[in-house]
């Protein structure tokens, strides 16, 4: 695994995670709270004729902070096109994006920003505010309540692993995909011990950014073959609100994995690139 840097265009550093492999390269973002390395166990399934990079998005794993302390999730997709034009991604094949939760919708961002910037996409339960739904300011400003309440500091890893491993959104990680964030989610805090990359703060305004873009709204100007996935056991992105964000895109489809939840793609990596896989080869 290598590291590889990206100058956002407002100046944040990018960290980006590239996991190896020649041929098809496939670009991952990960949701909120989490970092690239969480895809770790999925890249590493894609097989050798892929080159799976995972961007740490910003204010996540080794990225910077947005400097105005900003998150509306336009900055994620303008930052992925960033990627894409910095590492030179899109030749000769194309590139496909694979996103989870706020990464899947900073991929359709993107794409309806500069339409054939992929070649196609795959979105496990993309987040927006699909009209009639719960994605409403109390929601949003419930979400960054308990983000600003986490704990961020720790003894060790191993007191983080205590911690996390069976409670809440990572009761069902796999342990490869636990490791994964393990690995990239702390940083040193300066007394022996480690802290969030992710700030609490920075996490709670990414979650009060999830209303300032337009994805819905865009959903019409993505026009690359488009596969949007969740999780049968899921209630972040019911299956109808899927439906319906899949029936709007001009070339959407959909499929609900029915053992897997909002974390599909850390619950079940091997699964999950097997999909990823067969998408970005037209066979699916």
């Amino acid at each position: 695994m290598e590291l590889l840097e990206v100058t956002a265009q407002d100046g944040t550093r990018l960290a980006c995670w590239d996991f190896g492999g020649q041929g098809q390269p496939v670009l991952m973002l990960h949701g909120t709270g989490l970092h690239g390395r969480c895809w770790a166990p999925v890249g590493r399934s894609l097989g050798k004729g892929f080159r799976a990079v995972a961007l740490d998005m910003r204010g996540h794993g080794a990225s910077g902070r947005s400097p105005d302390g900003g998150y509306d999730w336009g900055r994620f997709g303008t930052d992925a096109l960033a990627v894409l034009d910095q590492l030179g991604l899109a030749e000769p094949w194309g590139v496909v994006g694979a996103g989870h939760s706020a990464g899947a919708t900073a991929l359709l961002l993107a794409e309806a920003a500069r339409p054939g910037a992929f070649s196609r996409l795959w979105g496990w339960e993309p987040i927006m505010a699909v009209p009639g739904t719960d994605l409403t300011e109390s929601h949003s400003a419930d979400l960054a309540r308990r983000a600003r309440r986490r704990r961020a500091h720790f003894a060790s890893i191993e007191d983080a692993r205590a911690h996390f491993v069976g409670r809440g959104q990572f009761a069902a990680f796999s342990q490869e995909a636990m490791d994964a964030f393990l690995a990239g989610a702390f940083i040193d805090n300066g007394d022996g011990g480690v802290r969030l990359a992710c700030d609490p703060e920075d996490e709670a305004r990414m979650y009060e950014g999830a209303l300032a873009h337009n994805a819905w709204d865009d959903l019409g100007r993505v026009r690359c073959p488009a596969r949007m996935l969740g999780g049968g056991h899921s209630t972040a992105v019911p299956p109808d609100q899927l439906a319906r964000v899949a029936k709007r895109l001009p070339a959407g489809e959909m499929l609900v994995m029915p053992n897997l939840g909002h974390f599909g793609p850390f619950e079940s990596p091997t699964l999950v690139a097997a999909d990823i896989a067969k998408w970005a080869a037209g066979l699916d």
